[in-house]
């Protein structure tokens, strides 16, 4: 089936607006140092060196742009030739929604976000190769659908648009509720609110992470299994690029990551660099219990290659992540 066209469902800002500044809440400074990332509590990061936006303008309720700079070195999201990923367009619209939530619209610090749907779309062969200065973006926002709970935000949908020195080069969505400490325990029930697994536990196998194109072992988040194109999910806590603080399920990231070495794996040239993505997710994904991770490749007739990635626990599909590559990769 079709990637849903994410780019028609994005809507462009308009212009003239007047640009409204948020540099208390930001970056604390005035004005806002385009050069230094914003509040790390902001995008829920534990490390400044993990923040990629740099300012946050409001032009409406509904509508903002988020300044991004993203790193000349990066562990996970730069390949070992040096070219960025598409889990860094995700990560980067990820903290663009955590940015726009808190600074502007207003959801407290402490609140739990459950991710539902991320999306994605590129210009084919956009993403760029590392170079001498780091790479900046802007991402036009707008909050199409919000639902709230008193004055707080108990549900939203974001579209974005990707800008690249002004040249439109992607967009992106997501649909996300929130929660409250409070009913967030109450919606976890029995299980703890933060993990509870010792951090440096006896980990599987992992797959050769040359083959998922990473160059540390602490990275791979697959364990072979005898069934071809399926592995386990592994998990490393020590690894702070995926728990940097403490949670008591697995991150959304780290499934998307997941997704990403599992499409390397199940395609004939061993590598799969996504254009677009479509993502569902269903269920948390427990800490400390086996997630099946399955990768369904095919091939449309425009010659589009596309892989389907799903993940099971006890016996329930979790999420679903559905990544195309272009023709002209």
């Amino acid at each position: 089936m079709t990637l849903s066209a994410t780019a028609t469902a994005v809507r462009k800002a308009h212009r003239g607006t007047l640009h409204t500044a948020l540099p208390d809440v930001t970056t604390g400074s005035t004005p806002a140092d385009p050069a230094l990332p914003v509040d790390r509590t902001l995008v829920h990061r534990a490390h400044l060196r993990d923040v990629l936006p740099t300012r946050l303008t409001q032009h409406s309720d509904t509508r903002f742009s988020v300044s991004a700079r993203w790193p000349r070195e990066h562990a996970l999201y730069l390949t070992p030739d040096g070219r960025y990923t598409a889990s860094l367009v995700l990560e980067t619209i990820r903290q663009a929604t955590l940015l726009v939530s808190h600074a502007g619209l207003g959801v407290p610090q402490g609140h739990q976000f459950v991710m539902w749907e991320l999306c994605h779309r590129l210009e084919p062969d956009w993403l760029p190769a590392r170079s001498a200065d780091p790479t900046s973006l802007t991402l036009e926002v707008e909050v199409t659908e919000v639902r709230r709970r008193a004055s707080v935000p108990a549900s939203a949908t974001m579209e974005m648009v990707l800008k690249s020195e002004d040249r439109t080069v992607g967009s992106g969505s997501i649909r996300f509720n929130v929660t409250s400490p409070a009913a967030y325990t109450r919606i976890r029930g029995q299980v703890p609110t933060t993990s509870s697994l010792a951090p440096h536990a006896v980990l599987p196998t992992p797959v050769d992470p040359k083959a998922v194109h990473r160059g540390r072992t602490c990275d791979v988040v697959l364990t072979p299994e005898d069934a071809p194109d399926t592995w386990q999910l592994r998990a490393d806590l020590s690894n702070e690029l995926f728990f940097d603080r403490p949670n008591d399920h697995v991150p959304a990231m780290v499934l998307v990551e997941a997704a990403q070495q599992a499409a390397h794996l199940s395609t004939a040239t061993g590598r799969f660099s996504p254009q677009a993505s479509e993502m569902n997710f269903g269920r948390y994904v427990e800490l400390g219990t086996p997630c099946r991770i399955e990768a369904h490749p095919g091939i449309a007739d425009d010659g589009t290659a596309r892989v389907e990635v799903t993940g099971h626990q006890d016996g329930q599909l979790a999420f679903t992540i559905r990544f195309e590559q272009s023709v002209a990769r």
